[in-house]
């Protein structure tokens, strides 16, 4: 599995940097020449895998450290989120409750057309209220409407019949 370099950071470029000088410097013609001419190029070659699998397990440990911390920073955060959202929700509740509190104290205004229907109790069945007078009446009975003989008017003021 490859090493993600991009986790590790400046350490972990400098661990990589450092393993691939010493490939390098192990894999020289001078160094390679020696071992060539001992006949022991099976020495250099397990050299080599040495050098890589102890490189390689450095930055696998490197990088398991640093996905740990990374964890451990990741559930930090949330547990903040959480307190966070958690204050905020307690903030709201409580702002309700004190606009509702408030709200219940403030006695709000009614008009005086719903107060009068409020006050009055309901006609019994078979009758109906009286617009102008507010009074039950029957609902069957005939309604005359008095008019006022010729050469009269009725008077707004006083509601009676007066000469012209």
């Amino acid at each position: 599995m490859p090493i993600n370099l991009g986790i590790l950071g400046r350490e972990g470029r400098n661990l990589h940097k450092e393993w691939k000088a010493e490939l390098s410097s192990h894999g020289k013609y001078s160094n390679k020449n020696k071992y060539f001419k001992n006949n022991n190029m099976d020495a250099w070659h397990k050299k080599e895998k040495d050098i890589n699998a102890h490189y390689r397990t450095l930055l696998k440990e490197m990088e398991k450290k640093k996905e740990a911390e990374k964890k451990a920073l990741e559930v930090l955060r949330k547990e903040a989120d959480k307190k966070i959202k958690e204050a905020q929700q307690l903030k709201r509740r409580l702002d309700k409750e004190k606009r509702q509190l408030e709200l219940n104290k403030h006695v709000p205004r009614r008009s005086t057309r719903l107060a009068k229907k409020r006050r009055t109790p309901r006609c019994s069945n078979g009758t109906h209220r009286n617009q102008t007078n507010g009074r039950c009446e029957d609902k069957n009975k005939p309604k005359t409407r008095k008019r006022c003989p010729n050469g009269t008017r009725k008077s707004k003021k006083t509601g009676s019949c007066v000469e012209k």
